[in-house]
């Protein structure tokens, strides 16, 4: 360890705090709560617990929604080849899955005349490429319409391209819009980032937008005696919603819209009704799927075909027709997955080298460039380098058959909005990157090579001004002392918090301990399994995952340690409590 890990209790908003505890809310839980990021007026706080369908943002707040609605009905009425072109990430499958059964299910669009476009991560790179406009402009079949989802925001050249041929394009996002502005020559552009548009949540995910599209193309067509009253809801398709927005690590703090999503979604997965699902089963720990599950299980296997392959076969999985072909999908893509942790373990360990040179240099940030790296994988690497180094991270692979090129993939800390941070260094170096798009805690770029070394000065010296008042460094954040034993119910009603997610982990709680009972474990004994005797009261067993990397122990048999740990998400008949250790260190 480079830098030792500080241990820090996580502000209260005493506001919320008093509005919850108004409302009767159990005091650990309103402790909880107001310790995290909530929707800007306090009773919205309670949706955490209380979050309903009827509570969900009306679509027609969505700047252009209308023009959209109006376009897709066209469309629809006219039998009108409608393409869709979707992101190769999670967030983009699920919103792939969403319009494809949207048009075709709820919307009764012949399925001959919807057409699926999905760039190759590698080959195409990310949005609305040229190489997929192309794609779609030499499509046997003359296409009408193209709805974009989870990019096309910054892809004004190529929608023109689409324009110029007679195409027209609905764009529905949620990444930052670009200086220039929207895309001019879409038909719309359904994106809660704009700064003209009245919808009140910035927050969610690609396939919300994709889906509040169909929501409203639905009650319009509906309010129009164009589509019977009995036309399926689209809560039908909450399920991909849910995935979608839990794999995409958007905040399950300041947006009611993304609770109950995922709430309602897990209900609908868990009706087991889809083959997708079914075929997942085999994999569960649990008996039913988990919201653990979506951001750990299921969001890494369909990620993984957007990282090594061309995200059509996770596309296939979530709408398979049957169980037998969903089984086999699942093991294709266990397999892929497999291997992909196998690519991420690899550039992990080479970017480890240079960051820690970095570190020790006093750097801010940390940008690294992989000579035999994967722009698909890259990402995942960059998470990992900055959970341990407490540092914005950008981390560089080739472009695939263009070696002139370099892709990056961003990280970013809680207190450094990345997509803002690329824009003031392209303001500075107009040349310096020439696409790059992406959010608050993530984005992707794309440099010249010969480009690196001022790319990392300028990224360098902008975070550092941005973060002036803030002390990098890794950095643990809890909820304070747990006291009291381990009580069943107090540890039964933390389950009520989920979905925990972006801005809304897990809570951390901290104990001071006896060490008991040490041992080593895995493949490399980097792992330790010990009791902790709590000076508070209780004794508990503690895992903890990678506590013996650097080859020795963090402390013996008999210290008194501070730890930080995570109680357990479910519950257990196991006499003694299991506790995830996130970190400990010796008392003084």
């Amino acid at each position: 360890m480079l830098e030792k890990v500080r241990i820090q209790r996580r502000p209260i908003n005493a506001p919320v705090l008093e509005a919850l505890l108004q409302n009767q809310v159990d005091p650990l839980l309103a402790k909880i709560i107001a310790a995290r990021p909530t929707p800007e007026h306090e009773k919205a706080a309670m949706g955490i617990f209380q979050g309903r369908l009827q509570d969900l943002s009306s679509p027609f707040l969505l700047q252009d929604m209308d023009q959209a609605v109006a376009r897709l009905r066209e469309a629809l009425l006219n039998k009108q080849h409608i393409a869709i072109e979707t992101d190769h990430d999670c967030d983009g499958q699920t919103s792939h899955a969403v319009l494809l059964r949207a048009l075709v299910d709820i919307f009764g669009h012949p399925e001959t005349h919807v057409h699926s476009f999905i760039g190759h991560r590698m080959q195409e790179g990310y949005g609305l490429s040229d190489a997929l406009c192309d794609r779609i402009l030499a499509h046997p079949v003359k296409i009408d319409l193209v709805i974009t989802a989870d990019n096309g925001s910054s892809d004004e050249p190529r929608i023109a391209r689409l324009k110029a041929a007679e195409i027209d394009v609905i764009v529905t996002d949620h990444h930052g819009i670009p200086a220039e502005g929207i895309p001019k020559s879409a038909v719309a552009c359904l994106n809660p980032t704009r700064s003209d548009c009245a919808f009140p949540d910035p927050y969610i995910a690609g396939c919300m937008v994709a889906w509040l599209l169909m929501a409203a193309t639905r009650r319009t067509m509906v309010d129009a005696k164009e589509r019977p009253e009995s036309t399926p809801s689209l809560t039908e398709l909450l399920d991909f919603v849910a995935v979608g927005t839990v794999a995409d690590c958007v905040s399950m703090a300041r947006s009611l819209n993304n609770r109950v999503v995922v709430q309602y979604g897990l209900q609908k997965i868990n009706q087991f009704a889809r083959p997708a699902w079914q075929a997942l089963r085999p994999l569960l720990k649990q008996p039913k799927v988990t919201p653990e599950d979506l951001g750990f299980l299921i969001g890494p296997l369909l990620n993984s075909d957007g990282r090594l392959s061309d995200a059509l076969g996770s596309v296939s999985f979530l709408l398979a027709p049957d169980a037998e072909s969903a089984s086999r999908s699942v093991q294709n893509l266990f397999q892929q997955n497999e291997e992909r942790k196998r690519i991420q373990k690899e550039l992990v360990k080479d970017a480890l080298h240079q960051a820690e040179h970095q570190v020790l240099s006093g750097r801010s940030s940390i940008v690294v460039y992989l000579e035999d790296g994967h722009a698909g994988v890259h990402g995942i690497a960059a998470s990992r380098i900055k959970d341990q180094f407490g540092r914005p991270v950008v981390i560089f692979s080739p472009k695939q058959n263009e070696p002139l090129w370099i892709t990056g993939s961003c990280r970013s800390i809680d207190a450094l909005p990345m997509r803002d941070t690329l824009q003031q260094i392209a303001d500075q170096y107009p040349n310096l990157i020439p696409k790059f798009g992406g959010h608050k805690a993530a984005a992707g770029l794309t440099i010249a090579l010969e480009d690196f070394d001022l790319f990392s000065q300028a990224f360098e010296q902008q975070v550092a001004e941005n973060l002036a008042d803030y002390s990098v460094g890794p950095v643990v954040w809890t909820d304070g002392l747990w006291e009291g034993g381990f009580d069943a119910k107090k540890i039964q009603d933390l389950q009520s918090l989920q979905p925990y997610g972006r801005e809304f982990e897990e809570p951390l709680f901290e104990g001071y301990a006896y060490v008991k009972n040490i041992r080593r474990f895995g493949q490399h004994y980097h792992h330790l399994e010990l009791i902790l005797d709590f000076i508070s009261g209780g004794k508990a067993k503690a895992i903890w995952f990678g506590a013996c990397q650097a080859g020795e122990l963090p402390f013996i048999e008999g210290e008194r340690v501070h730890s930080v740990f995570s109680l357990p998400r479910h519950s257990s008949p196991a006499k003694i409590i299991e506790l995830n250790l996130k970190y400990a260190e010796r008392c003084p």
